[in-house]
């Protein structure tokens, strides 16, 4: 591997997603490579694809994508068909467990306090754990480091943070949020491009696999969906969302295990297993749902869930300014953005649906009416740049 400074170095960072593996290599703050694994391990009637862009060319290669190790390899013989070499790695960690305020290179101290942190977001920690340990078997040389999407909820208030559980119970059990690297560069986008920081937010996260939403009052976070785990919050691909805890204790006493549980409820709920096993991606029921009940319910409890976190976060700040949608769904699927948007006159919200529907995911779009009290943006994320950004501290630091 080179000897260059941290300045010079080829930095490849990968986003871990529930059903996706993000990657970019890095140099000089410019993106040299660019490519995106999609519908990892979903089931659907579409193929499972890498797309990537390097030279100025794209690639699109449909190929069997079952989980996010057999992503990587791919990944990884992509950059050495195109002799592209990194010099230290980036991965995304989902929750640190309140055991890191900011990210961390991976090095005999930080490597069994990640694999503590793993069960807390299976579907993504545990990937990226993997795929940390296979770089550094076959890439010895290669600086490693890990940023955490919770650490952008550091500072939510108590009241925020805390379950009602017994007192020792409640210090241990604790909302830790996600999404946080997302949120950070939307909210630095946001701030400029409306002028002014001072202002009263929820933004929507709608993701191909997590979703997830965030109330923000002059640039801090004061409450999100997710709490101490992915699970919690809005309705997902595959995970469940807001559940009654008393459906999980009555599940016990059928005999489902902790393994069992963490593969219903992570694995086979949320859309996918609402709509009856139809599909995980929105996209895909948004073409049935004038034909199948079950999807049409599956997608009505999808926006449903939503609309009430931004009457629930409306409410808590005594206001709403903006209204922010952005990731995957919330970019590129303006029916969603509609239907979320409906009827929410009583909040200041009015959609003008002909920008909404020529809204383009790759630049933030005003979407709403000219007579709405709340601004409606679309905002595009780049959790790529904020883990680069975050890495060349850690790496100059170490």
């Amino acid at each position: 591997m080179s000897s260059n400074p941290v300045e010079e170095m080829r930095v490849l960072v990968f986003n871990v997603g529930s059903s996706s593996l993000t990657f970019k290599v890095y140099r000089h703050a410019e993106v040299l490579v660019a490519g995106k694994c999609h519908r990892l391990g979903v089931k659907s009637s579409e193929a499972s694809y890498l797309e990537s862009a390097y030279d100025g060319a794209t690639t699109r290669l449909e190929v069997p994508l079952p989980d996010h190790l057999t992503a990587l390899q791919h990944v990884l013989e992509l950059l050495a068909r195109n002799g592209v070499n990194f010099d230290a790695v980036g991965h995304r960690f989902a929750d640190g467990g309140g055991h890191f305020d900011t990210g961390a290179v991976v090095d005999a101290n930080t490597r069994p306090i990640l694999e503590r942190c793993a069960p807390l977001a299976p579907m993504h920690n545990v990937a990226a754990l993997r795929m940390v340990d296979l770089i550094a078997e076959r890439f010895p040389a290669a600086r490693q480091y890990v940023v955490f999407d919770s650490t952008f909820h550091a500072g939510l208030p108590e009241v925020a943070r805390a379950y009602a559980l017994p007192t020792a119970m409640s210090l241990q059990y604790r909302k830790h949020g996600f999404h946080g690297l997302s949120y950070a560069d939307v909210l630095e986008k946001a701030t400029w491009y409306l002028g002014e920081s001072h202002y009263k937010a929820v933004f929507l996260h709608l993701g191909t696999g997590g979703s997830s939403a965030c109330a923000i009052v002059d640039g801090h976070s004061v409450d999100t969906s997710m709490g101490f785990s992915p699970l919690q919050g809005l309705v997902m691909n595959t995970r469940c969302g807001d559940i009654d805890p008393g459906v999980i204790l009555d599940l016990v006493t059928r005999g489902y295990s902790a393994d069992d549980l963490t593969r219903v409820l992570h694995r086979q709920s949320g859309l996918f297993g609402l709509s009856g096993e139809v599909s995980s991606d929105i996209r895909d029921l948004l073409k049935q749902k004038e034909t199948n009940r079950n999807v049409e319910l599956a997608i009505e409890l999808y926006v449903y869930r939503i609309r009430q976190y931004v009457g629930a976060y409306a409410a808590i700040m005594n206001g709403l300014d903006v209204l922010v949608f952005t990731d995957d769904v919330g970019l590129r699927v303006p029916e969603i953005r509609s239907a979320v948007c409906k009827n929410m006159d009583f909040l200041g919200i009015a959609l003008d649906e002909a920008r909404n529907q020529d809204a383009q995911p790759d630049r933030i779009e005003a979407i709403n009416a000219d007579d709405s009290r709340v601004r409606v943006l679309s905002v595009p994320n780049d959790e790529e740049r904020a883990i680069y950004a975050e890495g060349m501290i850690l790496l100059a630091a170490g």
